[in-house]
């Protein structure tokens, strides 16, 4: 039915040390029918003296077979893993925070999808795959936002990702996906982005390894010569203690975003990051956790920077 988590968080060098209230998701769900269905999640999202109401995903599906499902709504776009494999909901995750990459409001990844989705799986027997092909609006004049209302050009968005699942392993997932989008500049000058993302997942959580990797083109499309590449990546490793240990689940995980200057849509944005964190997580209850985290990163070549993070996190459901 929702999520919740409150923090504290202390950082290096700063006097601003403090609790923080973190977002809040709530779930909506029905079923129209044996085939046809909606699905909404819904935030409030704490600013500094105030919160942002907002609809994360709104969903509508008519699934024709098992091999073919259509959708149309907002999504979390299916690039990579963490985006589609994590929502909003702090406790759906082993880690304190999202990937760099991957974060709410990044300009690395366009994080959110508005338009129409086809996906299913296939018939591959043992390689257990499946697909997905979506059309729809791209990044809008905010750019790491999608076009809610309309977009902001006649060139739409397209992507198309195909997953495997090998029936022998059945932990393991392994994903290769494609992104394009034309972008209008403030300038009045497009830019074309092109963007191919791979990962592998073990998913049981002794141990937890996820590694995801991330390579963008933009290019000027009135001058080729006018182009810049990014390059980010993070590996994280988790393992659940056993026995009666447990309930604990120490975890790392090391990230990098490396990003051209000559980058004609990012390159001015300041998005270099390099960071570490290492961290444990106690499920002290089934329906909540305890996270330490321990971060150093560097933004941007600005110099090292330590922060120490303490969450708990908890999911509402339907008793």
């Amino acid at each position: 039915m929702g999520f919740g988590d409150v923090s504290y968080i202390s950082k290096d060098g700063s006097n601003e040390d403090g609790f923080a209230v973190g977002q809040v998701a709530a779930h909506l769900g029905a079923s129209l029918g044996d085939s046809f269905s909606v699905f909404g999640e819904f935030s409030a999202t704490a600013r500094e003296s105030e919160y942002h109401f907002g609809v994360e995903r709104l969903i509508i599906r008519y699934d024709f077979s098992d091999r073919y499902k259509l959708s149309a709504g907002r999504y979390h776009t299916p690039i990579g893993y963490w985006n589609a494999g994590f929502h909003h909901g702090a406790w759906l995750q082993t880690t304190v925070s999202r990937p760099e990459m991957s974060k709410f409001g990044s300009k690395i990844v366009p994080i959110h999808f508005v338009g129409a989705l086809l996906e299913g799986n296939l018939p591959a027997g043992r390689l257990g795959l499946d697909y997905k092909v979506g059309l729809g609006n791209g990044r809008h004049t905010n750019i790491a936002a999608a076009g809610d209302d309309h977009d902001i050009n006649s060139d739409k968005a397209w992507m198309v990702q195909l997953n495997s699942k090998p029936r022998r392993f059945s932990a393991l997932k392994l994903g290769l996906g494609f992104y394009s989008d034309e972008i209008p500049l403030p300038d009045g000058t497009d830019v074309e982005e092109s963007t191919v993302s791979a990962y592998a997942v073990w998913t049981r959580e002794s141990p937890e390894f996820i590694v995801e990797y991330l390579h963008s083109e933009h290019e000027l499309l009135t001058d080729s010569s006018v182009s810049g590449d990014v390059d980010a990546w993070y590996a994280q490793f988790a393992y659940r203690l056993p026995g009666t240990r447990s309930n604990w689940k120490p975890y790392a995980r090391l990230e990098r975003i490396r990003v051209d200057d000559s980058d004609p849509l990012l390159g001015a944005e300041g998005l270099d990051y390099d960071g570490g964190i290492l961290g444990v997580r106690f499920d002290f209850n089934p329906y909540a956790a305890l996270k330490a985290e321990y971060r150093n990163e560097e933004f941007d070549s600005a110099g090292r920077e330590s922060n120490f993070r303490l969450q708990v996190s908890f999911v509402l459901t339907k008793l």
